[in-house]
């Protein structure tokens, strides 16, 4: 049996509320990451829908919430003005205001972030392919997009050993739905490989190269010759640049046009018998990422035809 990790809307757990507020950024523009998420003056929302997505972008990014003083002061504005959305918010259940006032991320989040995945349309031509190649190196198979200057999991598939072995990421490294800084995962490496070089550079302006663990690429002069290394080799690697212990493997997904439109990625513990033989695994994940790539064409050439037709 292969493991999807899926979260039902039904379900109040700490898996669901995970997956809220990392799949919250997607309801509005993604903030600038810094350690104290300060909103410059700049920046400061001037109107009520401005306000509600600064609100839920703050929220998203804190597990145990904040309380109404706490934003009212990130954000630069009156109290009473900040009490006034997070009390709409609540009402709508975007929201929840816990017993201690804190506000965290609300359910019907989760109905907006499907809906997003659910648009990006790779899964009914990807997924059998990740649990193919779940099947044939018993690693984790993800898929992701860039949002953002960010990476965005919209599907991953695990092997059933993971779950026994206690060889698993931590679950919020692994919820369909998180995002995670791109010069850190292969995922992410990947993806900036297609980017040009004015591209790339405004992804790195934007969101930096923080320090994840002692092996994270923190020089824009290094993370910018292993891209073109990337796009030499054609597949992107990480090695405990994200969190120690974990490797991972990817290649991106490219569109009719030849541009790259998502990554595919394996993913797992060094001690694993696939990494045993890397230049094999790059050519097995390669050839499915070919396999989804031409999937993706068809189905674009098949959607352009019926446009025109219709």
């Amino acid at each position: 049996m292969i493991l999807r990790f899926m979260v039902a809307p039904p379900l109040v757990s700490e898996c669901t509320t995970a997956i809220c507020q990392r799949t919250a950024v997607i309801v509005g523009r993604t903030i600038k990451r810094d350690k104290t998420l300060l909103v410059s003056p700049m920046d400061q929302p001037t109107n009520s829908l401005e306000r509600a997505l600064k609100l839920l972008e703050l929220v998203a990014h804190r597990p145990d919430g904040y309380s109404n003083g706490e934003l009212s002061r990130k954000l630069g504005i009156p109290s009473s003005s900040c009490s006034y959305v997070l009390a709409r918010l609540t009402r709508e259940h975007y929201l929840s205001r816990s017993s201690n006032g804190k506000y965290t991320i609300g359910l019907k989040t989760l109905i907006l972030s499907h809906a997003a995945l659910r648009r990006m349309g790779f899964r009914p031509f990807a997924e059998p392919v990740l649990y193919r190649l779940v099947e044939e190196t018993h690693l984790a198979a993800n898929i992701g997009v860039l949002e953002g200057g960010r990476v965005l999991l919209v599907d991953r598939v695990e092997p059933p050993e993971s779950v026994t072995a206690g060889i698993q990421l931590p679950r919020e490294l692994r919820d369909i739905g998180i995002d995670l800084p791109a010069h850190t995962t292969g995922l992410g490496k990947a993806l900036l490989a297609g980017l040009d070089e004015r591209q790339l550079q405004a992804v790195i302006e934007k969101e930096g190269l923080n320090r994840k663990t002692p092996r994270t690429i923190i020089s824009a002069t290094a993370l910018l010759a292993e891209i073109e290394l990337i796009r030499l080799n054609g597949y992107a690697t990480a090695r405990d640049e994200h969190y120690i212990g974990f490797w991972s493997l990817a290649v991106p997904i490219t569109g009719a046009d030849g541009i790259t439109r998502a990554a595919v990625s394996l993913t797992g513990n060094p001690e694993q018998s696939a990494w045993r033989d890397p230049e094999a695994l790059a050519a097995r994940l390669s050839n499915a990422a070919r396999e989804i790539s031409r999937n993706m064409r068809t189905r674009e050439i098949e959607f352009s035809n019926a446009r025109r037709a219709g």
